[in-house]
């Protein structure tokens, strides 16, 4: 059979973690009545008078240049059966087959015209069709393809629905909660930028036992502040695959509740994004068509032109909300009331040494450093595949880095480039929650330090050489199997005295050698030179590992981002607060 893409047309120069959390071997628990009650009240809230989706699947199309879309039919079937069963309403306007421009238009229009007046209401917009943005052009008009969409000429598309109109319709709307999903292929401009917003900028998480009112006063919360989500198939530079898409099976596994990611019995907008973004940029990898799902979010600050009658009294409107369905088997819940990803964060805490910390379930394990007069702490191993998929999914680290077949999960993560060693630091530095955290900012560790770790015993700072010599390092030729093919799993030799794995060898790791100037806007302008690298990596000989203890600096290319290779990767540092 033919697979047949999405497609999107460019211009001449343009161009999940197989698991998103491993099961946990804590007991579920049902709900209970209490509990039951306070789902019912949340439930209230999200009822059907005022859920409504509009869903469209344009399967064929007049001119040769866009052929006909088989997978469509099949695929808005799943979604629609999907927000139903979440108990939206699919409204009238939905349908699948020959949409023509006009009708395509007609049927967008009278959707926000009908449903988007009522600030309570929560509005989906699924479609699937063909897209197209000129990559030529550096501020390129998007385009939704209707069946009697001609072919791109000079940017632009005769009978096609522009995306800047959505946009448009989106700010202007009453309603606070939209959440639009495009199974087409678009350039990144046709979207707002792919980022989340600011933590400071969303309605913080209330603490509390699943389902609890601490749960229903929060969900409310939610529900009253604006929340403007859209989520595509894939980035710019990508088509999609028509027939059998995992995008359209993990929007539908999502709902289904896979997404209810911390176990809480809410499936949240940005859980979603998250589970999609790591589910579909794994398989299309292992299927040899790569495919990024780009998540957005719109903020618009202001309130509704009449409040929702139960939003709570003087609502921050400059914090974003976000999107909430029910997870349809509830929470996954101990005996005690607690999430599962709760129960799971509080057992890794619970084996902790300690002079260990650490932030969240995903985030890396930090290990305070001894005998230094300065209080702070480093990652135990360097930063993991899987620790990297979940900032990934949160697309806050904007790029889906590839195991080159070798596999992922404690494998730390290779061809790191400085950006994204900056990006994942962004959003580890959103996980602390709570004053008494040890550390509530993360960051490269700096030379200083990245040396004075390594070289640690309890007699006092060793050479270099003898710490090559006292460990057991990861290097070509160091040990049976290690050819210089690859980097192991982290942890796979002893940890030196300071209780930090890695150091010498595995991966050369990069270290802040000018006390954090080259952030990513320096980078950009090419105002600075990314820091260094020290400890060596798997492909480094035996021979020469004792003479590397100065580090070396990666090379440039031409663009703003620093080179990098498979043999670079990162740990973390932070500095430690002192006890309240």
């Amino acid at each position: 059979m033919t697979v047949r893409n999405r497609l999107l047309v460019m211009g001449p120069v343009a161009l999940l973690a197989a698991a998103l959390m491993t099961s946990s071997a804590l007991a579920i628990a049902p709900i209970t009545n209490a509990q039951e009650k306070i789902r019912n009240e949340i439930a209230q809230q999200l009822a059907p008078q005022k859920s409504y989706a509009l869903v469209i699947g344009i399967s064929q199309f007049d001119d040769p240049d866009w052929p006909d879309l088989e997978g469509v039919t099949s695929e808005v079937a799943n979604v629609r059966q999907a927000l139903s069963d979440q108990h939206f309403q699919i409204v009238p306007e939905s349908a699948e087959g020959r949409i023509d421009h006009q009708a395509l238009t007609d049927k967008i229009t009278r959707f926000f015209d009908t449903y988007g007046k009522d600030a309570s209401n929560r509005l989906v917009v699924y479609i699937a069709t063909h897209g197209y943005a000129d990559a030529d052009n550096p501020a390129p008009e998007g385009y939704l393809v209707a069946s009697d969409g001609g072919a791109p000429r000079d940017g632009r598309v005769v009978n096609g629905f522009s995306v800047n109109q959505l946009d448009v319709t989106l700010r202007d709307l009453a309603a606070q909660h939209v959440f639009l999903f495009f199974n087409s292929c678009f350039s990144a401009a046709m979207l707002p930028e792919p980022t989340r917003a600011a933590a400071e900028e969303r309605v913080p998480r209330r603490l509390g036992d699943t389902l609890s009112r601490e749960t229903a006063d929060w969900t409310l919360d939610l529900l009253a502040h604006n929340a403007r989500l859209v989520l595509t198939a894939g980035s710019a530079s990508q088509t999609v695959p028509d027939v059998d898409n995992p995008f359209a099976r993990a929007v539908v596994d999502a709902l289904a509740g896979q997404a209810d990611m911390d176990g809480d019995g809410l499936i949240l907008g940005t859980e979603i994004a998250q589970f999609v973004r790591g589910r579909v940029a794994r398989a299309t990898r292992l299927a040899g068509h790569a495919n990024d799902p780009v998540f957005a979010v719109v903020p618009k600050r202001v309130p509704p032109p009449v409040e929702r009658p139960d939003a709570p009294a003087n609502v921050e409107y400059a914090l974003q909300g976000d999107f909430v369905f029910l997870a349809p088997d509830g929470p996954k819940q101990t005996a005690q009331g607690e999430s599962e990803q709760a129960a799971m964060l509080e057992d890794k805490r619970a084996q902790l040494l300690s002079n260990q910390f650490i932030a969240c379930v995903d985030c890396p394990t930090m290990v305070e450093i001894p005998g230094t007069e300065a209080h702070y702490a480093l990652s135990s191993t360097e930063v993991t595949y899987a620790q990297w998929d979940a900032c990934f999914r949160e697309s806050i680290c904007r790029r889906y880095i590839p195991d080159d077949g070798f596999g992922r999960g404690d494998r730390p993560v290779g061809g790191v480039t400085w950006l994204d060693a900056l990006q994942f630091t962004t959003w580890l530095s959103t996980k602390p929650e709570g004053k008494d955290e040890p550390c509530d900012e993360y960051r490269l560790p700096t030379t200083e330090e990245w040396q004075a770790a390594a070289l640690y015993s309890t007699h006092g700072q060793v050479t270099w050489e003898a710490a090559v010599a006292d460990t057991s390092p990861i290097c070509w030729g160091c040990g049976a199997g290690q050819d210089g093919t690859a980097a192991l799993r982290t942890a796979s030799s002893p940890a030196n005295p300071a209780g930090l794995y890695d150091m010498v060898g595995n991966l050369w790791e990069w270290v802040d050698s000018d006390g954090g100037a080259c952030t990513p806007d320096a980078l950009d302008d090419r105002s600075c030179v990314p820091g260094l690298v020290m400890g060596g990596s798997y492909a480094t000989r035996a021979d020469a590992l004792p003479q590397i203890g100065t580090g070396g600096a990666a090379p440039r290319t031409g663009n703003s981002q620093p080179w990098s290779s498979p043999t670079i990767g990162f740990r973390v540092a932070c500095e430690v607060q002192a006890a309240s």
